[in-house]
Formats: C-alpha cells, sequence, structure tokens
C-alpha cells in the first residue's frame, strides 16, 4: 500500500499505523513488567491489529 504523506492532514492509514505501534509498545511494557502472561499478550496483538486493520508484527 502506497501513501502520499501530507503533514497537514496524514492518511487515516498512517494515523492507525500510529495508534497501532503506541498500543503494541504498551502492550509490550505490561508483558515485561509481568502485568499480563505471554498468552494474552499474543491475544491481545491480534485483537490490536484487527482494530486498527493493520498487519501485526512484534516489536
Amino acid at each position: 500500500m502506497r501513501v502520499t504523506y501530507n503533514p497537514e492532514a496524514p492518511a487515516l492509514a498512517v494515523l492507525n499505523e500510529i495508534k497501532y505501534y503506541m498500543a503494541l509498545s504498551a502492550l509490550k511494557k505490561m508483558l515485561t513488567d509481568g502485568v499480563i502472561t505471554s498468552e494474552n499478550y499474543k491475544k491481545a496483538a491480534v485483537a490490536i491489529a484487527e482494530r486498527y486493520r493493520v498487519l501485526q508484527y512484534d516489536i
């Protein structure tokens, strides 16, 4: 997917990628701190990817 960058009005796909990355970063921190299990992390990562309509990846 090719998205043209326009700082005045960012594309929805770009905003969703940013939101996904932020949510996944918080989730990863929770996993590192022991707040959630690895199984719950995987489930939540899938749910977040579906929510923001992006391809799932792991940071």
